[in-house]
């Protein structure tokens, strides 16, 4: 026989009775096939890791002293790794004289842990929701600024040899216009204002001429006049 000492560190998600039923289970084990005895236990409650065991920032903790033949020590040690509701384990040899386990610190200890974790948890949410509701907004406007560049990529090219064939064809249009124009249309405006130039200068030519006229004949009755 010999003197053991084991740490459990159970999920801090498990009740009081779950934790008795499985201590109760790994007992048995030392009492029966190790013919032993349990000699002191203590429960130290939930307290926070330095860093995360099997994603788990915290785990319950008890701590067993018990004497037993070596040989049961395989036996329970391959019961609790198969149990997932054991995050870590640690059988020692004790060795006489030991403290005897306390259990009032811890457990204040144990309250502290576990106020402190809570706290933690609500930061670590609250940040969590800010940083989505952050997200969220430039997530939205990259979208809509996202739309019309898709849009501009997709709208197709104009065809360069489609704009040439079709200014062509306007202009043989207009070709065929002017050929077809009767020819009693009115001259454009430069053969107007040559026309219109032309016809004053013949007015101008024939009044120029009718005084003329009209000055001979008073000279000739003036001499008639005078002959008389």
């Amino acid at each position: 026989m010999r003197d053991y000492e084991i740490v459990y560190i159970f999920r801090s998600s498990l009740t009081s009775e779950e934790i008795e039923g499985k201590l109760d289970r790994y007992h048995s084990i030392i009492t029966t096939e190790g013919e032993g005895e349990i000699t002191a236990s203590a429960q130290w409650g939930k307290r926070a890791f330095a860093y995360p065991i099997k994603k788990q920032r915290n785990g319950y903790y008890v701590v067993v002293r018990f004497s037993a033949n070596p040989a049961c020590l395989e036996e329970l040690e391959r019961v609790i790794k198969l149990d997932e509701g054991v995050l870590r384990y640690l059988i020692v040899l004790s060795e006489p004289p030991l403290p005897p386990l306390e259990t009032e610190a811890a457990d204040g200890e144990a309250d502290e842990a576990a106020e402190a974790d809570e706290t933690e948890e609500a930061d670590e949410a609250a940040a969590e929701s800010s940083d989505e509701a952050s997200d969220e907004t430039p997530s939205a406007e990259g979208d809509a600024e996202s739309d019309d560049p898709q849009e501009a990529d997709e709208a197709p090219a104009p065809d360069a040899e489609a704009v040439a064939e079709e200014e062509a064809e306007n202009a043989g249009e207009d070709e065929d216009e002017a050929e077809e124009a009767p020819a009693g249309e009115d001259p454009p405006d430069g053969e107007d204002v040559a026309s219109g130039e032309e016809a004053s200068e013949e007015e101008q030519q024939q009044t120029e001429t009718e005084d003329a006229a009209a000055e001979t004949d008073a000279d000739a009755a003036a001499e008639d006049e005078e002959e008389e």
